[in-house]
Parts: structure tokens; C-alpha cells; sequence
């Protein structure tokens, strides 16, 4: 069995780190002055070199060499048996699967006892945020005053999960993600060494693909190298990745600009028949109206890294769209992806996104003037806002003696102040359950009375997903509405309860016109009556549980 490609390229001195000279320099200029810290923290994303360059620097504090510029030489017994794992005053620990205190104090007890054959004992902690808090409190003293022949080594990709009187003990030096263009350039270096014929627009997606990190990359390229070809190209990487050809991203960006969302459908599923992974499909889309969104907002084609053959048309693409459209279909997009990731997600998330971002629903994206239109709603679906939004006069209807419209009426138009509470729930969401949120976009407000906000489906599946994060849903709308609500989840043909409907002020709950008068009229009139009927007042007292007192409407 041959090593992976990731291990047998791995970097031996600080000049073979990529990407990361800050750390490399300061390193070897610390070597050169005797200034060797007795704790360090490597931090930063993976596949970036944390590890590796703590071996380095094990390797730099006990090599043989005399001249200290050639350390590591790679040649020493001390740099040789670091190299194959066999040195025993280097200790690698996964912090991962050791986080007790009972593993820290196992480590401490070891660090008394003098090297076995190197001048320092380099203990080397990888993912040292995973340690518990009590192994952080047992290590910190050993941290703070180690024996003068130990040097620790902290490697974390998450350095705000560390206490701070551990990072205050330590040397911390932060790695960055390494660009597309250093790990092409050292992919195209590997393909060299390994007898690949490897075109620069495979060694671009395979760059990109990796997201900064160098293992990542190497790890893809190997994988490409197993398909058997020693000339790899553009297709062939997309082939085995299970990636988007260029050209059919290219054309569903084009498909986007012109706005058809039938001919957006249609190629989804188009792509979705051809067998490819909706993720990576997705990924890639992102990729792509990032690149559009970085010409359109900045006009600097230095700001993207693609070839000439290609920068022509994604300028043309980019004039296609505003700037608000690009944002907004990235985040529709970035949530769906998000969405995939549950069990049985399905293509809807996707099919949600794309529609949004084309404004279906009537939902504008950021920057632009919103569209007003007009939605009628059958009788048995009234809705009701928490506060009256202004309407224009009109004749009020006489009162009936039912609770509920006849069905034949239809009833008013979704009030704009709840279909406003609506909107802020959709974007609350965003942040408490994505795919939550994505379910939601399948029904509208019913009605909101009494603590209750009415939220109607039309298919049961959507529905009873929604009623599955419930309570989701109800933090959702205590944030927006800044009180506890519940959310009621209603199927396409269950009424409302009464008090809901009765709270319509353009229903049954109009006050009764002054040409009708009450054939009874009352002989004692309560002066409360006329502001009890008013649909405000009564919407008041019905939220608040009160009651207006006639000694309350004197002066």
C-alpha cells in the first residue's frame, strides 16, 4: 500500500510550508536568536499546516546540525527518527480522544522525566479545544511553569473555545487559508514529481474546490491521479468529483438572468436526471454568483482568478444582474444547501431557493421597490392583524347574526401589517432552523388573535413538518412580535376559531350603520357600547383580557 499523496508531500522545513511565511519566518528567526518559547498556539482552518509545522519545529529545537540556518537538515538521528514517527520525546496527542483529566494528569506526570535522547520533549496537542474545562485547569499550572526541557505546541481550529488563561501563556500564531493560486502552484509541482500531465484549468478547480486548504487540495488531486489517466483535464476532474460541467453552470446563470422560472425548473431537473449531486451542484451555483457579484460590486477583474477564456463572459453575466439580486440569491442558495444536509430534504430546498430568488412569491429582494398586488382569499380563510393597518373608508356592511361570512363572500385582501409579521418570521427563521424556514414558505398568515398566530398549509406534508418544529416556530414569533405567541398550524379547509373571524373589521364585526337602527333599541344605553363595537377597541379588550367601565369615558 502506497502513502497518500497528502503524506508523502508533506512539508519537512519551514521554506516547504505554503502559504504560510509569517509564521515560517518568525519561527526561524526565534531558532537564530535562542529564543525559543516554552508554549505555542497554532491556529487557523484545516489542511493549512498546524501540525506540520509543529514537527518542523520539533525537528528545528533538537537537530544536530551545527550551524543553526541548516536546522531542520533532515539528515541528523534526531531529525531522521522524527521523520519516521519514532522519536520518543516527540509526543503527537489527539486532544479529541483524550479529554479527561484523567489524560492531562497521565501528561503531567510524564513531564518531569528528562528527553530519552533530543535536547527538548515537544508535546504536541492537536484540536486542544476539545480538552474539558477541568483538563484545561489541571494543564494550566504545567502551561504557565513547564520544566526548561519542555516546549508545548496547541493546535486548534477553534481558538475562542480556549480559555483565556491558556491563551495568555502562549506564543499564538494564527495560519491563513492558502489562495487558489499558491495551491495550484504547488499542485502543478506535485503532478510534476509524480508524472501527471495536469491542464491549469483542472489544477483551478481543484483549487477552488479545496476552499484553502492545501491537504484538501492534495487529497482531490489524488483522487483524480486513482482514475487511471495520466493527462488530467478539465472534464475529468468534474467527472470524478462528481462536479457541474463549466458550460451547464454557465448556461443556469444565463437561464437565472432572463427570469423564467419555468425554464429555471426545467433545467434543475434537467441536471437532476443526468445523476448529478445536488450539493456540489449547488456549491458551484454559489461559486459562480460570487464571482458575478465580485465584478458587478467592485469592477475589478484582479478580484476574481479566472483565466481570460472565461472573465469575458462572466463580465457579460455579471451586467445581467443587480447587486441586491446577487445577494439574495447567494443567501437563498447558502440556506438551501444548508437544508440538503437534513435526512430526507429532497430537491425542495433547492426548488424554494430558486424560485425566491426569482421573487415568485412577490418578495422583493434587498434594494428593491417592492410590488403591490392584490391576492383574494375564499371566505373560510379570513385573516385578522395584531394591529389595525389604515384602510380607506367605505360604507360598512349591515350586521349579521351569524359568526362566520356566508362562503360565498369573498374576504378582504391579506392585511398588509400581518403579512409584514409574516415576512420578519421568514427572515427570524433563517437563523433558528433553515429548513424549518423553508417549510414555513409553503403556507400564509391565517389570522392572529389572542396569543395565537393562524398559519395555514395546503399539503399535509408541509404541514405536519412545520408542526414537528413547533417550537421553533414560537421562538420565532415571540422575537418578532416581542410578546409569547403560539403558532397554530391550520390545514387548507380548517376555519378559524370564531373569535378570530369576529375580529375582522371589515366583516361581521363592522359597527352597525347609523340608517339601520336596532328595531329594540336599549331604553338604558351603556355609553361604553359605541367604542366597545369599534373593531380596535374590541380587538384591544379581547388581547389584554379588559373591560371598558362607562366611569372611564368621563371626564
Amino acid at each position: 500500500m502506497t502513502d497518500a499523496l497528502y503524506l508523502r508531500y508533506r512539508p519537512q522545513t519551514f521554506e516547504d510550508v505554503v502559504g504560510q511565511k509569517h509564521v515560517a519566518e518568525t519561527l526561524r528567526n526565534a531558532l537564530r536568536q535562542d529564543r525559543i518559547g516554552h508554549a505555542y498556539l497554532f491556529t487557523g482552518p484545516r489542511g493549512t499546516g498546524k501540525t506540520s509545522t509543529a514537527r518542523i519545529l520539533a525537528k528545528a529545537v533538537n537537530c544536530l546540525a551545527e550551524d543553526v540556518n541548516d536546522r531542520p537538515d533532515n539528515a541528523c538521528p534526531i531529525c531522521t527518527a522524527i521523520n519516521q514517527g519514532r522519536l520518543m520525546d516527540l509526543i503527537e496527542i489527539d486532544a479529541a480522544s483524550n479529554t479527561s483529566v484523567d489524560d492531562v494528569r497521565s501528561l503531567i506526570e510524564k513531564v518531569a522525566f528528562a528527553p530519552s535522547e533530543a535536547r527538548y520533549k515537544v508535546y504536541v496537542i492537536d484540536e486542544v479545544h476539545m480538552l474539558s474545562t477541568s483538563a484545561f485547569n489541571a494543564l494550566l499550572k504545567t502551561l504557565e511553569e513547564p520544566p526548561a526541557h519542555v516546549i508545548f505546541v496547541l493546535a486548534t481550529t477553534e481558538p475562542h473555545k480556549i480559555p483565556a488563561t491558556i491563551l495568555s501563556r502562549c506564543q499564538r500564531f494564527d495560519f491563513h487559508r492558502i489562495s487558489t493560486r499558491q495551491i495550484s502552484e504547488h499542485l502543478n509541482e506535485i503532478a510534476r514529481r509524480e508524472g501527471l500531465t495536469v491542464t491549469p484549468e483542472a489544477l483551478g478547480i481543484i483549487a477552488r474546490s479545496a476552499t484553502g486548504s492545501m491537504r484538501d487540495a492534495i487529497s482531490l488531486l489524488d483522487q483524480v491521479a486513482a482514475y487511471g489517466h495520466t493527462e488530467i483535464d478539465e472534464e475529468l476532474v468534474r467527472d470524478v468529483l462528481g462536479m457541474v460541467s463549466g458550460l451547464a453552470i454557465s448556461e443556469f446563470v444565463d437561464a437565472l438572468a432572463g427570469g423564467d422560472p419555468a425554464e429555471v425548473l426545467t433545467r434543475l431537473h434537467e441536471l437532476i436526471d443526468k445523476g448529478i449531486e445536488l450539493s456540489q451542484f449547488v456549491n458551484q451555483l454559489i461559486d459562480q454568483l460570487r464571482i458575478l457579484l465580485l465584478l458587478n460590486v467592485g469592477k475589478d477583474p484582479n478580484l476574481v482568478d479566472l483565466p481570460d477564456s472565461l472573465l469575458a463572459k462572466a463580465q457579460e453575466q455579471a451586467a445581467r444582474f443587480t447587486a441586491p439580486q446577487l445577494l439574495h440569491t447567494i443567501r437563498a442558495l447558502t440556506e438551501a444547501g444548508q437544508a440538503l444536509k437534513t435526512p430526507f430534504a429532497g430537491y425542495l430546498p433547492v426548488e424554494l431557493a430558486l424560485l425566491d430568488a426569482l421573487n415568485l412569491d412577490g418578495m422583493t429582494a434587498p434594494g428593491e421597490k417592492p410590488v403591490e398586488k392584490q391576492v383574494s382569499k375564499p371566505a373560510s380563510r379570513p385573516v385578522s392583524s395584531p394591529r389595525p393597518a389604515p384602510r380607506p373608508k367605505k360604507a360598512p356592511p349591515k350586521r349579521t347574526t351569524g359568526s362566520v361570512p356566508p362562503p360565498s363572500k369573498p374576504a378582504a385582501p391579506i392585511d398588509a401589517e400581518l403579512a409584514g409579521v409574516w415576512k420578519q418570521l421568514l427572515r427570524v427563521m433563517r437563523g433558528i432552523n433553515a429548513k424549518l424556514q423553508a417549510m414555513l414558505r409553503s403556507g400564509e398568515p391565517a389570522g392572529i388573535q389572542g396569543g395565537k398566530f393562524y398559519i395555514r398549509f395546503k399539503y399535509e406534508f408541509h404541514r405536519n413538518q412545520v408542526q414537528a418544529g413547533i417550537d421553533d416556530v414560537n421562538k420565532g414569533l415571540s422575537q418578532v412580535l416581542g410578546r409569547p405567541m403560539e403558532a397554530v398550524i391550520l390545514g387548507e379547509n380548517d376555519p378559524l376559531p370564531t373569535a378570530s373571524v369576529a375580529s375582522q373589521p371589515d366583516a361581521a364585526s363592522a359597527p352597525t350603520p347609523a340608517s339601520d337602527p336596532d328595531p329594540n333599541p336599549d331604553p338604558n344605553p351603556d355609553p361604553a357600547s359605541p367604542l366597545t363595537d369599534h373593531p380596535v377597541v374590541r380587538r384591544a379588550l379581547d388581547d389584554w383580557g379588559g373591560v371598558l367601565k362607562p366611569s372611564s369615558l368621563v371626564d
